[in-house]
């Protein structure tokens, strides 16, 4: 009520080497959305200022995404790519169409090709199991063999038949079950003489 307010000149202190320089690059860093404010320049026409980004067709620099769009990601300006009823479009700028019915056609092909491999295997592994069984059948059989022609006055004598015969033996089929064996009885081996040869 009873009060004054003076203004002093020199209780005011003005900085003039702060200035905001308001320029194109500057409002449209501005007016773009947070994040995607370097993938956005300033265009100038008749007096007019536009924001536009890669993507904004006709203008120098945008990207042509052939068969797709061009979208604005926090990444920068990337191609997405359309499919329609006959074609599917790929690329980094939608250049490639593959053709719904080759992609088909190559995908239905190379499911019968690992059909047809998995069918060979699965050959491959029954005969080779055929084998593995003929081959034990074949073990049997020798020891039948050899059983019917034990003579129980030879007992703890042997013979090797495959050798006598002339025949390949095959060590994967010789098989000794050490746990049947009577080791009680003697076995009586006769001296080896010694013959001399007239050379």
């Amino acid at each position: 009520h009873n009060q004054t307010l003076c203004f002093k000149p020199n209780s005011i202190k003005v900085n003039e080497d702060i200035r905001t320089e308001l320029t194109p690059k500057a409002i449209c860093s501005r007016a773009a959305a947070k994040g995607y404010e370097e993938f956005y320049f300033p265009l100038v026409e008749q007096n007019r200022l536009r924001c536009v980004t890669n993507c904004t067709p006709g203008v120098d620099g945008a990207i042509d995404c052939g068969q797709g769009q061009c979208l604005l990601e926090r990444s920068g300006p990337v191609c997405r790519c359309f499919s329609t009823d006959t074609h599917w479009f790929s690329g980094s700028r939608c250049e490639m169409a593959i053709h719904w019915r080759a992609l088909v056609g190559g995908l239905a092909g190379g499911a019968g090709v690992l059909l047809l491999l998995l069918g060979l295997l699965s050959v491959w592994l029954v005969r080779s199991r055929g084998k593995d069984r003929q081959r034990r059948g074949q073990s049997w059989d020798e020891d039948r063999q050899w059983f019917e022609i034990w003579d129980e006055d030879t007992v703890g004598t042997f013979s090797n038949i495959g050798f006598e015969d002339d025949r390949i033996v095959n060590d994967e089929s010789f098989h000794v079950a050490l746990d049947n064996v009577d080791t009680s009885t003697k076995v009586h081996i006769q001296r080896p003489e010694m013959a001399s040869s007239s050379l």
